[in-house]
Formats: structure tokens, C-alpha cells, sequence
């Protein structure tokens, strides 16, 4: 009872929270608010509080937000659905989804255990689409980055200049083509490398959060300091190949692991809880007389 009056308390803290976070916002920003909400569609209660939420507690984990807008930035490159929305929003969904579970199992339940199992269901199942998404086109292009950096190799051969290279390689198929074509495009009038190595292309990789695309640009960097266009696009070809090996070896290891934990949290504890229900219970009140 004690923890259900904790968690309630919580929740009425976070509400009264938000709610002196708008009253104290000063008139300048409330009409600035306005004037964006008239430009932009109608967003439903739910989208709102979603982003009052995560807007308010995004500074308690500035990481784990991090993380989610890099999610959000994959996921809605395949996916138009995910364009519009902000990490802030996604983190308040997820924070009121596991609210909303893990006290539906306590209510449902009465147990501290199905508290716990709910709040660690909400929060897995809140944000497993958005994060399958964006790990599907990372892993895609881990997976072409080798070829397609060798193929620019190939095109350098030719004598052409690094910029040129690049321009041909967007204009292939493939995801990473795709990226990066959308990059070169953004960055028209812009230079896409600077001699202090915060050049558009760089700034574009480290938006995504891509660990190869970020390794991509700063190599690509040092062309421009009078490293050869074709050695270093081969070297670092190998190099891609060799650390996508790895990641393979590595996943295929952890995959007994992970596959055993998934089936623990979403058959084995669903089954038990069954059970407890629909024999324990009865079984209890019998024995007790109730």
C-alpha cells in the first residue's frame, strides 16, 4: 500500500511539476509558442503532454535523449511517420507508457513483482519499433560502407578530385548513397571539409550518430592535408570490412543471451503470472478459509 501511495504521489508530482513549468514561463516565450503552434498542424493532448514531459525531465538524462534522437534520426529516414516528431516527445511517451503498465500490474496484481515486471515491460516495448528501425539502417549501412567506399577508391583512380568522387558515389543505390546525396545537398554553398575538421560533411555524421559515417568524414578530412585520395579510400575500406566482421561475431555471440531474456520477460513471466492467478489465488483462499 505504501509503495502505491509513493508511486501515485510520483505522478502527482510530475503533473504539478509540468503544470508550474507553463504557469512561470514568461509572456515572450508564450507568444513565441503560439506563433510555432500556428504554423505547424494540430498536434493531439496526448502528443503535447508527451512533449511537455520529456521536455522537462530530457535534462535528468541528456544521454539516453541523445541516443533517442539518433533513433529518431534513422528511423524517420526510411520511415516518414517518425519526421515530425522530436526526442523529447518519444522519451515522454516512453516515461508514461511505463507509468501507465507497471501501475496497471501493480493495480491488476497487487505485487510489487508485477509493478517491476510492468514498468520494465513499458519501457522495453515503449521505444522497441522506434529503436528496430534505426538499428535495421545502421546495420545497413555498416554493411555497405566497405563496398561503397571502395567503389570511390575506384572512381579516384581516375585522377578525379575528392569532391567529384563524392558526387559520383551519391548518385549510386544503396542507403549510404541515399545519405549522403542528402547531405551534398544540404551543404550546397557550404564546404564540406575546413581545415579545423568541423566541415558540413563531418557536422552531418556526427547528427547521425553513426560511429562509421562519423569515422567516414574524419578520414575523408585529412584528403584535404595532402593524403592520397585512393591509399587512404582502400585503407580505409579494409578497415570497414574488418570492423563489420567483428560486429557480426560480436552480435551472433550475444544473440543466445538476448534471445533467452526476451523469452524470460515476455513468455516465462506472463505464464507464471497466469498461473499465480487463475490457481494460486483461489488455492490461497481456500487454504486461508476467505
Amino acid at each position: 500500500m505504501e509503495l502505491q501511495i509513493a508511486f501515485i504521489s510520483l505522478i502527482v508530482a510530475v503533473i504539478a511539476g509540468l503544470a508550474l513549468n507553463g504557469f512561470v514561463e514568461v509572456i515572450d516565450h508564450r507568444a513565441a509558442r503560439r506563433i510555432n503552434q500556428a504554423e505547424q498542424p494540430a498536434r493531439t493532448a496526448s502528443s503535447q503532454a508527451e512533449e511537455k514531459v520529456g521536455g522537462w525531465l530530457e535534462h535528468l538524462v541528456p544521454a539516453y535523449v541523445r541516443q533517442v534522437r539518433s533513433d529518431l534520426y534513422w528511423a524517420a529516414f526510411t520511415d516518414t511517420r517518425f519526421q515530425r516528431r522530436s526526442a523529447a516527445a518519444v522519451f515522454g511517451r516512453q516515461v508514461l507508457l511505463t507509468a501507465a503498465v507497471g501501475m496497471a500490474g501493480y493495480l491488476a496484481l497487487g505485487s510489487t513483482v508485477a509493478l517491476a515486471g510492468g514498468l520494465f515491460i513499458g519501457w522495453t516495448l515503449a521505444r522497441m519499433d522506434l529503436r528496430s528501425r534505426a538499428d535495421t539502417v545502421r546495420l545497413r549501412i555498416a554493411q555497405e560502407l566497405p563496398e561503397f567506399v571502395q567503389l570511390m577508391a575506384a572512381e579516384a583512380a581516375s585522377g578525379a578530385g575528392l569532391e567529384t568522387v563524392l558526387m559520383r558515389a551519391a548518385g549510386g543505390t544503396g542507403t549510404t548513397a541515399r545519405w549522403l546525396s542528402g547531405v551534398l545537398g544540404q551543404a550546397a554553398g557550404k564546404s564540406l571539409f575546413s581545415e579545423g575538421g568541423a566541415g558540413a560533411l563531418r557536422f552531418a555524421a556526427e547528427e547521425s550518430g553513426h560511429p562509421g559515417l562519423v569515422s567516414f568524414a574524419i578520414q575523408l578530412g585529412f584528403v584535404g592535408r595532402g593524403v592520397q585520395v585512393q591509399s587512404l579510400l582502400k585503407s580505409l575500406a579494409q578497415t570497414f570490412a574488418d570492423e563489420f566482421i567483428a560486429q557480426a561475431e560480436t552480435r551472433a555471440e550475444k544473440l543466445g543471451s538476448s534471445l533467452g531474456v526476451m523469452a524470460a520477460v515476455f513468455y516465462f513471466m506472463p505464464f507464471v503470472i497466469t498461473v499465480l492467478v487463475v490457481v494460486g489465488v483461489p488455492l490461497i483462499q481456500t487454504i486461508t478459509g476467505q
